[in-house]
């Protein structure tokens, strides 16, 4: 998961499309930019010579979605968790370099809220900026931002789906790659996955920020810190890193390393998945020992790994499963480490009379909350489920069934509920048994504890916004009665919401400081 919360007011679309002919069509003019805010129904979608054949090298069979937005660039808002702008979808077939189509709203296939095109107008400002985008990159989460993706210009429009106008959308530029900004202590680490690569079929690769010790010395060695991210950053997010090691203390000589967990589903939590591939093994056995040996760490005696929210889940996951790898780890507000509490919904057992569990509603068939602040639910599942469904497939829920779930027979992973229904298929869930952590602790505590006593941290905060706390709560019941707690710390912070607990963090800070014969840090300033 991750954090934002703005008002939330979505309107989704998946749509097919009709072509109206062809052309070769790439003068400057014909590709030009905003136009003046006229009424328009429909979209005219032009497809770049250049741009288009140069990426799709032959025909295009893929998705190609107009997106809307109030200010800056659709293709960016659409994903957007809370105050989500419109979007459509179009799944292209046999499209070629050149070729002109033409969309109208009596083309939707799919619409989020259920309404009729007239009241999708009524509804909203009928003012908007449109931008069309294609899908290309094979591994970018978000389409439209994926390297190699194509894009129009951002036009100005008054949408009326009456007009008899029609804007010109020319698909004419290729997302190329942000240059990372490398500093004296900060490096861009690019490494080819082995093991990734022949999963997927072609070189693979993964990137991580690294933030090197104060007065670096290649010659020496550095205890190493893991920071997975959650849901949505990247390995960019070293730069946050690189501002906390200013204030002095451990940090300055530690290399902090922040992996770049995102992958075409989501976030690949770096766990081993029958869907996206072996990520557990590529980082621990395959990133790591390239990158320590590049930068000199100081080996799984002084290697730690922490993270909030999807990256909380990671870096319990990775101690867990590779308890030699790693001294300890840091685990904030992770996802749902017992699937019995998946936010609040039991994935395991049907209900009483037999019936399968619903995600979009419960027993009382209220609609469920997904995201909630001060007691106010600002996101309900089926909304925010339906709503990625649209933008398929790097959603946070559909990142669940990428990372747990095996491959259906369509080639993509099983989809552990309904996305018309919510129902849930608890035949589905079963196969997310290995990776429920709570299960894995709670059965195999025995052979478990000479290799993890003492290393397990994890905070929950009481007031979770995604609801997370709930499955937190039931480890640590289940786990204090097997007499595990004292073996590890787990906390559910009265108060506390969706965030890194500060107390916890300083915790890790003194424990490496402590590992490498450092001096203590100063205590940490009051708060979470």
């Amino acid at each position: 998961m991750k954090q934002s919360l703005r008002p939330l007011r979505t309107f989704l679309f998946a749509v097919c499309l009709v072509p109206f002919g062809a052309a070769q069509d790439s003068s400057p003019s014909a590709q030009g930019l905003a136009s003046t805010a006229e009424a328009a129904g429909s979209f005219t979608l032009h497809f770049d010579s250049s741009a288009f054949d140069t990426q799709a090298k032959g025909n295009f069979n893929g998705e190609v979605f107009v997106g809307f937005a109030k200010s800056g660039e659709p293709r960016a808002a659409v994903h957007q968790w809370f105050g989500a702008p419109p979007v459509l979808r179009f799944d292209l077939k046999q499209v070629k370099q050149g070729d002109v189509l033409q969309l109208t709203l009596d083309d939707v296939l799919r619409m989020d809220p259920p309404a009729s095109s007239s009241s999708w107008v009524e509804d909203i400002d009928t003012e908007w900026k449109v931008q069309a985008f294609a899908r290309f990159s094979p591994t970018a989460r978000e389409a439209g931002l994926g390297v190699g993706d194509v894009y129009s210009e951002v036009q100005t429009i008054t949408f009326d789906p009456g007009a008899d106008g029609s804007i010109d959308l020319h698909l004419n530029q290729v997302v190329e790659e942000t240059p990372f900004e490398e500093t004296e202590r900060v490096r861009l680490f690019k490494f080819t996955s082995p093991s990734l690569s022949k999963f997927h079929g072609f070189d693979y690769s993964m990137l991580a920020g690294v933030l090197l010790p104060k007065d670096y010395d290649p010659s020496k060695k550095y205890p190493v810190i893991y920071s997975v991210t959650g849901f949505g950053s990247d390995h960019r997010r070293i730069s946050g890193w690189e501002r906390r090691a200013l204030r002095g203390g451990p940090l300055e000589n530690c290399i902090v390393v922040v992996p770049n967990a995102n992958n075409r589903y989501g976030h690949s939590v770096f766990c081993d998945s029958d869907s996206i591939g072996p990520w557990g093994k590529a980082l621990v056995y395959e990133l790591i020992p390239a990158l320590e040996k590049a930068y000199g760490g100081a080996g799984a005696a002084q290697r730690y790994v922490t993270g909030v929210s999807s990256g909380g889940w990671s870096s319990l996951w990775l101690q867990v499963t590779y308890p030699e790898e790693f001294d300890s780890c840091w685990s904030h507000v992770p996802d749902p480490i017992d699937f019995h509490d998946f936010q609040t919904i039991n994935l395991y057992e049907p209900l009483a009379d037999g019936s399968p569990r619903n995600m979009y509603v419960d027993e009382a068939g209220q609609l469920r909350g997904l995201a909630r602040r001060n007691g106010e639910i600002m996101l309900h599942y089926k909304e925010f489920a339906q709503r990625e469904n649209v933008l398929n497939p790097g959603g946070q829920i559909r990142s669940f069934d990428g990372t747990f779930s095996p491959l259906a027979k369509d080639g993509t992973p099983r989809r552990v509920f309904d996305i018309e229904t919510g129902e849930i298929d608890h035949e589905a869930a079963q196969a997310w048994r290995k990776y429920d952590i709570s299960n894995t602790l709670l059965s195999g505590w025995e052979a478990l504890k000479p290799r993890l006593k003492g290393r397990i941290h994890v905070y929950a905060g009481a007031e979770d916004t995604f609801f997370l706390e709930g499955a937190v709560e039931r480890f640590q019941a289940l786990a204090g009665e097997a007499g595990m707690l004292d073996d590890m710390v787990i906390e559910v912070v009265p108060g506390m919401a969706h965030s890194q607990h500060g107390p916890g963090f300083q915790s890790m800070l003194e424990r490496i400081a402590k590992n490498a014969g450092m001096p203590a840090p100063e205590p940490a300033r009051s708060g979470r």
